[in-house]
């Protein structure tokens, strides 16, 4: 049983980066978020370029954390491997859950699979950039907060099965990422002020 807890401490980390590059991103770049607000700041000349590449970066690492969490290789901290480990337990149930609640995802996985491994991770030379995001393996904002959302309940709620009930939550259900970037903002507009 330790080495389920470890699993899935290992994939809460992914779950937990996973949303903090979202809502960072998404508070940057979503519609009626940061922009309409701070536009001037984020595009000061002193600071554009931070935004902008923060701006990828968070993004491109939204798709390397929830690629960690559905990785099918054997070594990695995924659902794939905990509903493998779980198979030699007492919680078989626990599998169904697992998939259960991604039931619906199967589509939206693919797509951040394909995104991950053949743009961000191997930069795959035969990839044509922009029929991967969009036409072939067009993914919305709200898609990938929804998957980082089930991951990171779901993780919780088998934590609170294998574990015990009364243990403290291990993957983040906050919005603590999005307030931090709007706070950050408002010193920047103060500071430019």
């Amino acid at each position: 049983m330790d080495d389920i807890k470890y699993l899935l401490k290992r994939m809460a980390e992914s779950a937990n980066a996973a949303k903090a590059h979202y809502q960072i991103w998404f508070t940057l770049r979503g519609e009626g978020k940061a922009l309409p607000k701070f536009r001037k700041d984020i595009n000061d000349f002193r600071y554009v370029d931070f935004f902008h590449a923060s701006n990828s970066g968070h993004y491109k690492l939204i798709f390397i954390e929830l690629g960690c969490l559905f990785d099918s290789d054997g070594r990695a901290a995924s659902f794939k491997n905990l509903k493998e480990a779980l198979k030699h337990t007492e919680k078989i149930n626990l599998i169904q859950k697992i998939e259960s609640s991604f039931s619906h995802y199967k589509n939206t996985v693919s797509k951040v699979k394909t995104i991950r491994s053949r743009l961000i991770a191997h930069k795959d030379l035969n990839a044509e950039i922009k029929k991967t995001y969009k036409e072939k393996n067009g993914i919305t904002p709200d898609q990938i907060r929804d998957l980082i959302e089930t991951s990171c309940v779901l993780i919780n709620e088998l934590n609170q099965e294998i574990i015990g009930k009364g243990n403290n939550p291990i993957a983040n259900e906050s919005n603590r990422y999005e307030n931090a970037t709007f706070s950050l903002l408002e010193v920047l507009k103060k500071g430019r002020s």
